[in-house]
C-alpha cells in the first residue's frame, strides 16, 4: 500500500515536471522545422498562438496545425492569445490551394483567411443575441519558404482588412509580420 503511495507521487510530480518543463518556441523566429509556431503583429501590436499543453495531443488539441482537406487544399489553424482590438478573436485559418504551394511561391489574393471577432451584442428582452463576423480581407500575401508536402510548411504573411462593428464603427486592421511553421498532416 505504502508502495503505491509513493508511486503515484512519483508520477504526480514527474508529469508536473514534465508539463512545466515545455517551452513556448517564438513564432517570430523563422524556422522550416514544423516547430507549429504561429504570429503576427495586427496594427503594431503582436499576436501569438495560444500554447498550452494538452495531452493526449488529438486533432484541433494543438494550438497550430495544417491539415490537408477536399485533396486539394491545406488549412493552417491557429488558436490565438487574446487581441484586444478585435474582441473576441480566437481563431484563424489560412486555406491555401496545394497545387500552388511550393518553396519560393507567393500568393498575393489566393488565401481565404478567417479572422472570427466579437462585433457587439443586441439585447432583445431578456435575452442577449451577440454577433460574430469575419475579418472582410482588402488584400492578402502569402509567401511560402519551404514545402514538403505531408511533413513541414513554413513561410511569411500579411493582410488587411475591416472589421464593422455593430455600434456603426468600422476598424481597419492591418497584418504584418506573420511567420508559420507548421506539421503537414494529411
Amino acid at each position: 500500500m505504502r508502495t503505491m503511495k509513493l508511486w503515484r507521487i512519483t508520477f504526480a510530480l514527474l508529469a508536473a515536471f514534465s508539463l512545466a518543463s515545455c517551452d513556448k518556441d517564438d513564432p517570430f523566429v523563422e524556422t522550416d522545422s514544423g516547430k507549429n509556431t504561429f504570429g503576427f503583429l495586427l496594427n503594431g501590436k503582436k499576436v501569438e498562438y495560444a500554447w498550452q499543453p494538452i495531452l493526449p495531443f488529438t486533432d484541433y488539441s494543438e494550438p497550430v496545425q495544417a491539415l490537408e482537406y477536399g485533396n486539394d487544399t491545406l488549412r493552417i489553424y491557429a488558436r490565438l492569445e487574446s487581441i484586444e482590438e478585435l474582441m473576441g478573436a480566437e481563431v484563424i485559418t489560412i486555406d491555401m490551394p496545394i497545387s500552388k504551394l511550393t518553396a519560393g511561391a507567393v500568393l498575393d489574393n489566393v488565401a481565404d483567411i478567417g479572422l472570427t471577432y466579437h462585433a457587439g451584442a443586441v439585447q432583445e428582452g431578456n435575452v442577449t443575441h451577440y454577433h460574430n463576423r469575419n475579418l472582410d480581407i482588402i488584400k492578402s500575401r502569402v509567401s511560402i519558404r519551404s514545402c514538403k508536402p505531408g511533413e513541414v510548411l513554413s513561410g511569411t504573411f500579411e493582410f488587411e482588412g475591416d472589421a464593422e462593428f455593430l455600434d456603426g464603427t468600422t476598424r481597419h486592421c492591418i497584418i504584418t509580420d506573420g511567420h508559420f511553421d507548421v506539421k503537414w498532416k494529411r
